[in-house]
């Protein structure tokens, strides 16, 4: 297993990081979900005021579908007791099975807004790799009905900090037709159906959020 890489600030849970809110930076906090988040997620539904704009529309019911995907995915690892609810969980998962495939769940929450901003299902696979098996936001903020912005960015970059005090050398996972830019963006290369995010880059956005005024 590879080594963990020293951090610029000691880590913990929550992180603290910030998004936009209606053009202002603000804070949100992202923490490891419990079955009850997942549950909750898992009860979002597309806004009828999205029902005359179909792109958006499209949008928010993928993320209602992601969020169902995930919580049927996390019923069997839970089932099967290999789910982490904290990161000294997924550890000590880690240290008594070293190939083994272990679950999180990541959300990101905040105070001015009801409910889960976002969050994703992320697997420490055998090999002991990162995948992203979802990333998603509220129905309502990529169905652009409220003014929030950089959730998905900063749930990206806090999964390479976690990889990063890990020790994992690599983060990947699928893109969809509808998120392949927002990785192109991020990456700064073409993505097709997958992207892999290696150690340099990891480090890269792992000092974004130990210090949010980093820049690449």
């Amino acid at each position: 297993m590879a080594s963990k890489m020293p951090s610029s600030t000691p880590f913990q849970m929550p992180l603290r990081f910030p998004v936009v809110k209606d053009g202002v930076t603000t804070e949100a906090l992202m923490s490891f979900a419990t079955d009850l988040d997942i549950r909750a997620v898992k009860r979002w539904k597309v806004s009828p005021k999205l029902s005359g704009k179909p792109a958006m529309r499209s949008r928010a019911a993928d993320a209602c579908e992601f969020a169902q995907l995930a919580a049927k995915r996390w019923r069997h690892y839970r089932d099967t007791k290999t789910f982490a609810t904290s990161l000294v969980h997924l550890e000590r998962l880690i240290a008594d099975h070293s190939q083994g495939e272990f679950c999180f769940h990541l959300k990101v929450t905040a105070d001015w807004f009801q409910g889960i901003l976002g969050a994703a299902m992320v697997r420490r696979t055998w090999c002991h790799h990162l995948m992203i098996d979802f990333l998603f936001v509220h129905p309502s903020i990529c169905g652009q009905l409220v003014g929030v912005k950089a959730v998905g960015l900063q749930m990206l970059q806090s999964v390479c900090l976690l990889a990063r005090e890990l020790g994992c050398k690599r983060v990947w996972g699928e893109a969809t037709l509808d998120s392949a830019p927002f990785y192109e963006r991020q990456l700064l290369r073409p993505i097709e159906d997958l992207f892999a995010i290696e150690k340099n880059e990891i480090q890269m956005f792992a000092a974004r959020v130990d210090n949010p005024g980093a820049r690449a």
